[in-house]
């Protein structure tokens, strides 16, 4: 096994709560994009994606708090106003010249549109991938996931059957840089066990804040993912200025399942 992650360098800054917050900045030349994770996630899954951008934009992310190599919070406290908070944090404490790009995927992209709602003039570009704005689901009606595993290799097995499409190279690093040593000399997902149990943002609800994005929006939706493109569509109707577009042979978390078809996707968006 052999991973290159070269020129990626790593941040820590405060949070909102005075937690430590961790987050990477793999370089590229432009305006600064932020990327943002989903619920299973951490910033390495934009690896890929970052430098397929590099041309184009200075590609940053962050592990909410909770993932990564972010502190968790001991009180629980995961909403996705908790990580917008964060987030305001991070931007204020990086001295980022002008506004910045938001880029989400999934919980999110949910983080960008309510920071972009609350803050558009610090905004410059939204990227929504493959989310809707409330759930008919509670937020502990999850699907069930393995707690650990026995090895490296059975991690690779696992990460292959969640991202069916992903190459190679990028199953190899979501292997390493999402898993972690735990009791037992098992491999565990590198995040508070807390989210095995409760997702948060399903109790969420974010359709106004569509209507007050200002700023440029593209809202992408897989193909192969659970969620509806007929939603999708309704939120891109609902946003003042934005389009839609549907990212073929992906699953759900399109920067690790397809990045090469997101790069492409988003190099001319970002050039407009």
């Amino acid at each position: 096994m052999h991973i290159v992650t070269s020129n990626v360098r790593h941040a820590f800054v405060k949070g909102a709560a005075g937690n430590r917050l961790h987050g990477l900045d793999f370089g590229g030349e432009g305006p600064v994009l932020m990327c943002l994770h989903g619920v299973t996630g951490n910033a390495w899954n934009w690896h890929a994606v970052a430098a397929g951008l590099s041309s184009q934009r200075r590609v940053t992310a962050l592990d909410f708090r909770g993932y990564g190599q972010s502190q968790w919070s001991p009180e629980g406290a995961y909403t996705t106003s908790d990580h917008v908070a964060d987030l305001a944090c991070v931007i204020g404490a990086a001295g980022f010249p002008g506004p910045v790009d938001l880029m989400g995927s999934s919980w999110g992209a949910l983080v960008a549109i309510e920071y972009a709602a609350a803050h558009p003039e610090q905004v410059g570009r939204v990227v929504v991938v493959d989310v809707e704005p409330s759930f008919e689901q509670g937020e502990t009606d999850l699907f069930p996931r393995p707690r650990d595993h026995a090895d490296h290799d059975e991690v690779i097995a696992a990460v292959q059957r969640t991202y069916p499409n992903a190459p190679a190279d990028m199953v190899e690093l979501v292997a390493a840089t999402c898993y972690g040593p735990v009791a037992g000399g098992r491999l565990a997902p590198l995040h508070d066990p807390y989210f095995f149990d409760r997702w948060p943002f399903r109790s969420d609800d974010h359709w106004d804040r569509l209507e007050r994005l200002t700023m440029p929006v593209l809202h992408v939706h897989a193909a192969d993912s659970f969620v509806r493109g007929d939603v999708m569509a309704e939120m891109d109707r609902r946003t003042p200025d934005s389009s839609l577009v549907e990212i073929a042979d992906s699953t759900h978390v399109v920067p690790v399942d397809n990045p090469k078809a997101l790069v492409e996707t988003l190099v001319p968006w970002l050039g407009d």
